[in-house]
């Protein structure tokens, strides 16, 4: 479940990250959306996400001719009711920021789930290696 944070200043934001941390999120578990790109390098220099709803130029040419809102998409990420969505949409656009913090509940053990050099399996028999002498006998 996505915990939703309402920052009004970007001096704050800093504070808000360091919050979410004390609150036992991970760095990759939060991210910070915006209507424009930050510029802070203590947020640049970590692995909070930071996702700007207005995009590159490219982005919001591409908004004007499709009629795409930059805010929704951003946002739908987090499977939002209507009004939620309505009311996390109008503080971005009123320029404050939302600092989101969501639990990454994955197990992470992909590698030792699926790596055959984790199982712990021996061999009974002897290697097809060892029945020559090697390539020149």
């Amino acid at each position: 479940m996505s915990e939703f944070t309402i920052v009004q200043k970007s001096e704050d934001l800093i504070d808000a990250v360091k919050n979410k941390i004390a609150e036992g999120y991970n760095e990759s578990e939060i991210s910070v959306i915006s209507k424009t790109k930050l510029h802070i390098d203590e947020l640049h220099d970590s692995e909070v996400n930071l996702s700007a709803t207005s995009g590159s130029f490219s982005d919001k040419m591409a908004k004007i001719l499709t009629g795409e809102d930059g805010e929704e998409a951003v946002l739908a990420h987090y499977k939002l009711s209507d009004d939620e969505m309505e009311r996390y949409k109008k503080e971005i656009l009123d320029g404050h920021y939302l600092v989101v913090g969501v639990k990454d509940e994955s197990s992470h053990q992909e590698v030792e789930n699926a790596n055959a050099a984790y199982e712990n399996e021996t061999v009974l028999q002897h290697h097809y290696a060892e029945e020559s002498n090697g390539p020149k006998s």
